[in-house]
C-alpha cells in the first residue's frame, strides 16, 4: 500500500478534520484533491459538519474513503471513538477551533494542528502535544493556507481543482429546472440573496433595485438561496415572497429558485451547485460572502463562472471566491471574480479575518447598506459585456 511519508513516519490511515460551513468546504477542495492525487492508496477519513454533508458525501470514493459527520446525533466523543475503531494513525486538524481541538485531545498516534497563533478558542490548550504547523503567511487566501497542510504531509504539487461530484438526481433536477424556465435563452444573471449572518447580508431593498435594473437592461434574473434557514427566520424565502407579491418575480424575467420544486434541503443545495458551476447558464453570479459564490466562482481546473462578490465585515482577500489573478489589497478585480466593498472606515484590513462586530452583531451595518445597487449594476453590466 502506498502511504504518505513525512520524514520516516508512514501514514497509512489519515483523518482530515474540517467541520466548517458550506463555503469553507469549497476552500478545502484543492487540498483534498492534492492529497488524493499525490497519495491515491492512503485511506482517508474526512470529518465534517452536518451542513457540509450534501456536498461532502458525494465525494466519498473520490476524494476520501470514509466520512464522519459531526451533528445529527454524533458528538465529538463518538467521532473520536470511530477514528480509534478505524485504526487511524494520523489526524490532521485543518480548522483549529474548540471542537476540532477536542478531537485531537487524548488520542494516540500522530496529531497535527495549526500553529497556536492560527488557532481559535482553546484548541491549542486541548492539544498541547500535537505537531504544530508553521504560522500561516499574512494575507494569504484560505485556499492557499489549506494547501499548506497538504505540503506538510508531503504532497508538493498543488492541484487547483474545485471539482465536485454530484449525484444524478441533482443534475436531473437542475436540467429539468433549466428546461422549465428556458434558461438557456437570453442572458441570465444569478443573484444569491442571503448569507449565514445578517452582518454580511445585502439589504432586501437593494436587491429589489438591482433586479429591476437588470431587467430594464434586458437581462433575466434567477433568485437563489435557502428555502429553509431557521437561524435567520427563513430570510431568503421571505424576501422572494415579498418580491413576488410586489410583481417583481414573474417566472419569466425574474425567476424564483429559492422555493422552486419544493426540494428537500440536501437536493436543493446539490441542484444549485450544478446550476451555478456546471450548467453554463448564468453569465454572472452576484451575492454576499457565502457558499453559492464560492461554488460558482472559484477558479479551478474543472470550471469557473464570473462573479460579483459583495463584501463587508469579512476580509475579501482571505475569503472571496478563489481567483489567482486578483491580489490583496490592491487588485479586487480579478479576471473572473470582482469584489465590491462600500467606502467605509470599519472594514477589516491587513490580516484581520473580520471586523469586531461580525459575530456579535452590528448596529448600523454600513458596510453592506452603503454598497449601492447602482454600483453593483454597473459592475454586472461591465462583466456581461466583457
Amino acid at each position: 500500500m502506498q502511504s504518505i511519508v513525512k520524514g520516516q513516519t508512514p501514514i497509512e490511515r489519515l483523518a482530515i478534520v474540517y467541520p466548517k460551513a458550506i463555503g469553507d468546504f469549497l476552500f478545502v477542495l484543492p487540498a483534498l484533491h492534492t492529497i488524493r492525487r499525490a497519495f491515491p492508496d492512503t485511506h482517508i477519513t474526512l470529518v465534517i459538519k452536518q451542513k457540509q454533508a450534501p456536498l461532502a458525501e458525494p465525494q466519498k470514493g473520490v476524494l476520501c474513503d470514509a466520512i464522519l459527520t459531526l451533528g445529527g446525533g454524533m458528538s465529538w466523543r463518538e467521532v473520536r471513538k470511530q477514528l480509534a475503531r478505524a485504526k487511524v494513525d494520523t489526524v490532521i486538524d485543518m480548522v483549529g477551533n474548540d471542537q476540532s481541538g477536542l478531537l485531537l485531545s487524548w488520542r494516540g498516534g500522530r496529531r497535527i494542528r495549526p500553529h497556536r497563533t492560527d488557532c481559535k478558542g482553546l484548541c491549542a490548550m486541548y492539544s498541547p502535544w500535537a505537531e504544530s504547523m508553521p504560522p500561516s503567511d499574512a494575507g494569504v487566501h484560505r485556499v492557499d493556507e489549506l494547501l499548506a497542510f497538504a505540503r506538510y504531509l508531503g504532497a508538493d504539487d498543488p492541484v487547483y481543482s474545485f471539482q465536485l461530484q454530484l449525484p444524478g438526481p441533482a443534475v436531473e433536477a437542475s436540467e429539468r429546472m433549466i428546461a422549465t424556465y428556458d434558461l438557456r435563452s437570453g442572458t441570465v444573471v444569478a443573484l444569491n440573496l442571503g448569507a449565514s449572518r445578517d452582518t454580511k447580508r445585502w439589504p432586501a431593498a437593494h436587491i429589489r433595485t438591482l433586479v429591476e435594473g437588470l431587467i430594464a437592461k434586458g437581462l433575466r434574473v434567477v433568485l437563489m438561496g435557502a428555502a429553509e434557514f431557521k437561524s435567520d427566520d427563513h430570510w431568503d424565502r421571505r424576501t422572494v415572497e415579498q418580491l413576488r407579491a410586489d410583481g417583481v418575480v414573474d417566472d419569466s424575467n425574474c425567476i424564483d429558485l429559492v422555493t422552486e420544486g419544493n426540494l428537500p434541503p440536501d437536493l436543493h443545495l446539490q441542484r444549485d451547485a450544478h446550476f451555478l458551476r456546471y450548467a453554463n447558464v448564468a453569465e454572472v453570479v452576484v451575492g454576499d460572502d457565502t457558499g453559492a459564490l464560492h461554488i460558482a466562482g472559484s477558479v479551478g481546473e474543472d470550471a469557473r463562472r464570473k462573479t460579483v462578490s459583495l463584501f463587508g465585515p469579512t476580509n475579501w482577500g482571505r475569503y472571496a471566491p478563489y481567483d489567482p489573478s486578483r491580489s490583496y489589497p490592491d487588485n479586487p478585480s480579478g479576471d473572473w471574480n470582482r469584489v465590491l466593498c462600500a467606502d467605509v472606515d470599519c472594514l477589516p484590513s491587513g490580516t484581520e479575518e473580520a471586523c469586531h462586530y461580525y459575530r456579535k452583531g452590528c448596529g448600523h451595518k454600513r458596510c453592506m447598506h452603503e454598497l449601492s445597487p447602482d454600483r453593483v449594476l454597473e459592475c454586472v453590466m461591465d462583466m456581461v459585456k466583457a
